[in-house]
């Protein structure tokens, strides 16, 4: 099967974003281009042979076609892409027409499992409707007779119609039916036309059957307004998408996704070195091992260095929150002309493959697009999509080893990510959700885990990746923002530190939450998963749940006040349900004990 992607169009409503681009070249949420989007996605799917129409800047298409080596590319111009319509284009690419084809505009943003449900698909053609939204004014509608298209059209508005999108999975048959039609539209003068003006004449000849999209994702991107919308809608598909692998054989996982004849970067910690070597003795791998807990810049750098030698295009982290963050940071800083472009996060989506494998259950890191290194001695965050790994590999098996201080406090970071993300101001409902599990399967698992019940693992690692989405969605707010120097002074651990911070914060927020009706709610409900309708006792049961872990205690010193409120990160504190003064973040301070 083949695509036929159109591109030669102007993009004329874009305004400024397309003044020296085509439309397809703009980029998304991610950095991405539509254009890059499409074929990667496509070629993911299995499509392997383009044909790309041409009009303006047809060079930049060329461009970022000429990085993918193993697709093949066939460019068709249309020279009079100002006064002509895509029927032209479709007309000058008939001659390579000649199989099965996957026919698309080039303003398309969709979503990969879209992809794979119409190309498994047993019918031969299929055409997308959703019956769920509202007929759009000035778009494509879609005229269906017992689920087979009959019209394609912007000017139908009637109850056999149906909002539609321009992709098309076609026959060799019906494609040729079409392309015919095309031609002798063509050959009567008629360039101004939709190819579907065109298609409406012959659909009594072929069967196009309705696929409905309404659980999926596919909108065009016709002016600065769509442009906006779609790149922010997009995100939380693409998110939900990563691919999660649940088992107890990290290595056996690795071997059905990588390809034997790619080098392979590994970022992971010493301790790791000698299996991984022994495991995947079939491939071609680096280690890379040289760097911290608290990873700093001078030791990513290291690690870019070693990786450009050999130009990988696949990361395996496994390790840590620590050690996926260095894997993203080394994956997105590998690609920068600066080298301190990161200060000004200058970020630029690449391809490179990423596959996380967390050896501890705490900050999700496997599947957010955050990570954090030290910067001059100081927490720097990298908050940019393109990082959220591709695929995470939650291999259950890996927890039995964790001492038991490194399991206490991931499961409390884990905890705590959940409770912030709930209460945070970037929740969603959907980032609730996440949030309500986490808590769920570590209230019900903890206690089972640090016994070192082997059932429990995979529970508590699911409650990790959850807190990892969630976040990812929401952010976190004070108590995360606070815990940050608390590890840097007092040797603590991060989930630790984060744990100290969160108690005191909770009863500031009850406190104020008595002159805020929604923040109550949001609190009463984080109340119900402690199993308690009393905001009071839901902070005593956590606070029972950290005495039970015995951890050991800190004392803050009051010349080490000020160092600590200065260190908090403004940025995230924008995020907590209540804005804190600089006053009651050092009272806060004062409290934990």
């Amino acid at each position: 099967m083949k695509a036929i992607i159109f591109n030669s169009g102007l993009g004329s409503r874009m305004g400024k974003l397309t003044k020296n681009k085509p439309k397809c070249m703009v980029e998304l949420y991610n950095g991405e281009t539509i254009f890059e989007r499409q074929i990667r996605i496509l070629s993911e799917c299995g499509i392997s042979d383009f044909i790309i129409t041409t009009g303006p800047h047809k060079e930049q298409i060329l461009e970022i076609a000429n990085k993918y080596s193993k697709l093949n590319f066939t460019f068709v111009e249309n020279p009079d892409y100002m006064n002509t319509n895509y029927i032209v284009s479709m007309n000058n690419a008939c001659e390579f027409l000649d199989d099965d084809v996957l026919l698309m505009h080039g303003d398309l943003v969709f979503n990969k499992k879209l992809i794979d449900k119409i190309l498994n698909d047993k019918r031969e053609s299929i055409c997308l409707f959703n019956e769920k939204k509202d007929l759009p004014e000035k778009d494509f509608k879609g005229r269906f007779f017992d689920n087979v298209l009959k019209e394609v059209s912007i000017s139908i508005f009637d109850d056999d119609c149906y909002a539609f999108q321009p992709l098309y999975k076609l026959s060799k048959n019906d494609i040729t039916v079409w392309k015919d039609k095309v031609s002798e539209f063509i050959s009567n003068g008629n360039t101004k036309v939709y190819a579907e003006n065109a298609l409406n004449e012959v659909t009594d000849k072929i069967s196009i059957y309705g696929m409905s999209y309404k659980d999926d994702y596919i909108e065009e991107i016709d002016n600065e307004e769509d442009y906006i919308r779609v790149s922010n809608e997009i995100r939380f598909f693409d998110n939900r998408e990563q691919e999660i692998h649940i088992t107890s054989s990290y290595d056996q996982c690795l071997k059905n996704i990588l390809d034997t004849n790619d080098d392979i970067f590994i970022v992971s910690s010493k301790t790791f070195s000698k299996e991984i070597l022994n495991n995947l003795k079939d491939y071609n791998i680096t280690i890379f091992s040289d760097y911290s807990s608290n990873p700093k810049y001078e030791e990513i750098k290291k690690g870019i260095e070693i990786f450009k030698q050999k130009k990988y295009k696949t990361i395996i982290s496994i390790g840590g929150g620590s050690t996926i963050d260095v894997a993203k940071c080394i994956k997105i800083f590998s690609t920068m002309k600066n080298e301190y472009d990161f200060l000004e996060k200058k970020y630029i989506y690449n391809n490179i493959k990423h596959i996380a494998i967390p050896t501890t259950a705490g900050t999700g890191s496997e599947s957010t697009g955050i990570a954090v290194m030290y910067y001059n001695g100081e927490k720097f965050s990298v908050d940019h999509s393109s990082i959220l790994p591709d695929n995470a590999i939650l291999d259950y098996t890996l927890l039995k080893s964790l001492p038991d201080y490194q399991k206490k406090s991931t499961v409390l970071d884990a905890l705590c990510q959940a409770i912030e993300s709930y209460w945070s101001k970037g929740a969603t409902k959907e980032s609730k959700v996440y949030a309500e599990k986490c808590i769920s399967l570590i209230l019900e698992n903890y206690e089972k885990y640090l016994n070192n019940d082997e059932n429990s693992y995979k529970n508590i690692l699911l409650a990790s990746n959850y807190s990892g989405k969630a976040i990812n969605i929401s952010r976190t707010t004070a108590a995360h923002s606070m815990s940050y120097k608390l590890t840097t002074i007092y040797g603590i651990s991060h989930g630790h530190a984060v744990a100290l911070c969160l108690i005191p914060i909770w009863k500031l927020l009850l406190e104020k939450s008595k002159k805020d009706i929604k923040l109550t709610d949001i609190l009463l409900q984080i109340a119900k998963f402690f199993e308690t309708d009393n905001i009071s006792d839901s902070i005593k049961n956590f606070e029972r749940i950290l005495n039970e872990f015995r951890l050991p205690k800190i004392k803050i010193n009051e010349d080490e006040l000020s160092i600590l409120v200065n260190s908090v990160n403004v940025e995230r504190l924008k995020n907590n349900p209540i804005i804190f003064t600089f006053n009651e973040i050092e009272n806060l301070y004062k409290d934990i004990n």
